[in-house]
């Protein structure tokens, strides 16, 4: 599996929400779509702390998988698109001045588990 998403180091402001798009590529060089994929569960971590979980939960493989890769405005890395897209609540956000860790995985129909990480450093609010 390969994934083409917007850097880390991209910055998110505390009490705010994240969209992370990716194009996700199978070990066949495909991107994946919706059949693809069985369940998809995510777990958030501050990087201070990475033992313990801040968040955990389940994402619905049709609410955040596309059939066809997407290249809507959003999208400026490339002209090929994405395939996954979710918005991040911006509950998982309510600490400012740390980086956030966001692990996906993605079980598949067939084959190999599939992982996204994305470490997402948090400005924080005064007034928050």
């Amino acid at each position: 599996m390969t994934a083409s998403s917007i850097p880390n180091d991209v910055p998110v402001i505390e009490d705010s929400g994240l969209r992370w798009m990716a194009r996700i590529l199978g070990n066949d060089g495909d991107a994946i779509v919706q059949a693809d994929i069985s369940a998809i569960v995510y777990s958030v971590y501050n990087k201070a702390d990475l033992t313990t979980a801040t968040t955990t939960g389940t994402l619905t493989v049709s609410d955040v998988i596309f059939d066809t890769l997407q290249t809507d405005s959003r999208w400026g890395k490339d002209s090929t698109g994405y395939n996954f897209a979710w918005n991040v609540p911006a509950s998982i956000f309510a600490l400012g001045n740390v980086t956030y860790r966001i692990e996906v995985k993605l079980t598949p129909a067939a084959g190999e588990v599939m992982h996204l990480v994305r470490d997402v450093p948090v400005v924080a609010l005064n007034r928050s």
